[in-house]
């Protein structure tokens, strides 16, 4: 039977009696002394189709039997280890993936009912046995298309890709039913967010009227739980009426940040409601990874779901997508004036880092899980946020801590960037280096707003923010509206500005005129606006500070 380290369908299955092994060194040594291949099963705690597959394929006594007898099966969490789930996933969850005992991909799929499973069981351990000179041609071109991948993704920064990126998320917008594209429909919140930030930059009410009737039809359909607040996961349908009834804390967290820019209180307070309440732990402050989709659940009225259990709450602590979610609470604390939502952001905030990090070594992303880019680039931005919002504490020298762990265990010293993971783990496909456009667009982010912070004439945050941008400048004419968060980040570079005040209501008045100004704290009751290396007269009122802001824009150095 398989540890307790795995998570199986909450239904009754016999998953566990497979001989499933966990992510490391002794299965793919195992692997290679057995000559077998790898059985490498993705899945998630939140994933409908993996508990059906737990519950039909991984339950089915020939399949069990085919497994432990011909392969090393391997079951990896994606919430757990994102690096891994980057390189092997087949298209979605879960992902069934066929691989040689060195860890390269022969084939693969996601779901696989107990028929097809039982035939690929038995073609691939066949085709193993008897084409090892094939498979060893296969394993060596793959790896050289690996290798060049990084070179690829490097461009130079063009001022014309924040209006390529925002015309495809205006081509793709559906001005029935909002979002993007047809179905499935995700929430896409950095094409939001991307449409809110140009039409306050650009003085255009059509952009923002795209962003908000998208968040409306959402919280408005299917999508949204509207007895116990929270969006679903996404939408199956073009009108947001049939979800995937997954909640998640990662999708919240954009959710809230641009439910704010919106300016949509109700919603907002919906949505915050939701996630104190059942995924928020009250006792740490720190909040819960996903509540498991259940359809019969959500089909019951307030009375019937309170008769009824709860659908199955991960509680599991996941760094990056809490200090995202404090970003975004930091960010709606001041915007729409709910000052619970920064204490709640400051309590989460304290017990994370106090859990997680270590000075010089950066952010762990779960308990036993280190190495992981995602969680060091919210845990920047985090930190660099906390100092903005007054929070307590030197959050100031632990931004700049987390940049320099940055630079010294992700960045690529040639090209410039950072790699997904910090090398430690080789395994596999973990051996080739990946640059995510997302979280090298959130670190050039929030290495812009340190800069500002920290006030260095050299500006050697912004250098690094600018190679981070460069270094994955080639893919988003790959990516479409998939960019959007790219092209938030480059926009930044031409639209840096910096508000020093110690007045919460101006600070508040700075953020609604400019959504990229940064906060510096201090004692003052007036506020003095800098662009650069130029700063205008201090100003005492919200009016004033706004025609600052505008004037700042145009005469910038």
């Amino acid at each position: 039977m398989a540890g307790s380290e795995f998570h199986f369908s909450p239904r009754p299955n016999r998953a566990g009696e497979i001989r499933w092994r966990g992510w490391s060194e002794g299965a793919f040594e195992d692997a290679r002394k057995l000559d077998r291949p790898i059985l490498l099963s993705i899945s998630a705690v939140w994933c409908h189709w993996c508990h059906v597959m737990d519950e039909t394929t991984y339950s089915d006594a020939g399949v069990i039997d085919l497994i432990n007898r011909e392969y090393v099966p391997i079951r990896v969490d994606n919430d757990l280890r994102p690096d891994i789930n980057q390189r092997y996933n087949m298209g979605g969850w879960p992902t069934t993936a066929f691989l040689t005992s060195s860890g390269e991909i022969l084939t693969g799929a996601t779901y696989l009912p107990p028929d097809q499973m039982t035939d690929a069981l038995g073609r691939v351990a066949g085709y193993y046995r008897t084409h090892q000179p094939d498979i060893a041609n296969r394993v060596l071109e793959g790896k050289k298309r690996a290798g060049s991948a990084v070179a690829r993704s490097v461009g130079t920064l063009d001022g014309g890709a924040v209006d390529a990126i925002l015309d495809a998320v205006k081509n793709a917008y559906d001005a029935e039913y909002g979002g993007f594209g047809s179905a499935p429909k995700f929430p896409q919140t950095d094409a939001i967010m991307l449409l809110l930030e140009q039409a306050l930059l650009r003085s255009d009410s059509e952009l923002r009227a795209m962003a908000t009737h998208t968040l409306e039809r959402m919280a408005g359909g299917g999508t949204y739980d509207h007895v116990e607040g929270g969006f679903f996961r996404y939408s199956t349908t073009q009108d947001w009426s049939v979800p995937h009834f997954e909640k998640m804390l990662e999708d919240h967290a954009g959710l809230v940040g641009a439910v704010a820019l919106a300016g949509l209180p109700d919603m907002l307070d919906q949505t915050t409601g939701y996630l104190d309440r059942v995924l928020r732990d009250p006792a740490t402050g720190l909040y819960a990874g996903s509540q498991d989709a259940d359809e019969d659940y959500y089909s019951l009225d307030a009375a019937g779901r309170a008769r009824s259990t709860a659908p199955y709450v991960d509680r599991r602590v996941y760094t990056s997508w809490n200090a995202a979610l404090a970003v975004s609470y930091l960010d709606a604390a001041i915007r729409c004036e709910r000052p619970a939502l920064r204490e709640h952001a400051g309590a989460l905030l304290q017990r994370l880092f106090a859990d997680r990090y270590q000075p010089g070594r950066g952010l762990e992303h779960a308990e036993g899980v280190a190495g992981q880019l995602p969680d060091q680039v919210w845990g920047l931005w985090a930190a660099v946020r906390a100092h903005q919002a007054r929070l307590g504490g030197d959050w100031l020298a632990r931004a700049r801590d987390i940049a320099r762990h940055l630079e010294d265990r992700y960045a690529d010293p040639e090209l410039g960037g950072y790699f997904d993971h910090a090398g430690t783990d080789q395994l596999g496909r973990l051996s080739e280096r990946i640059k995510p456009l997302a979280e090298n667009s959130i670190a050039a982010m929030a290495l812009m707003e340190l800069d500002e912070l920290v006030g260095d004439p050299e500006q050697p945050y912004v250098a690094s923010a600018r190679r981070a941008l460069e270094s994955v400048a080639a893919l988003p004419r790959q990516y479409g509206l998939m960019a959007s968060v790219f092209a938030r980040a480059l926009d930044r570079l031409r639209h840096r500005i910096k508000v020093s005040t110690g007045n919460a209501g101006l600070a508040r008045a700075a953020m609604l005129a400019h959504p990229y100004a940064v906060i510096e704290p201090n004692t003052l009751q007036s506020a003095v606006v800098c662009v650069g290396t130029i700063c205008l007269a201090p100003v005492s009122t919200p009016a004033a500070l706004s025609e600052a802001i505008q004037e700042a824009r145009h005469t910038r150095a």
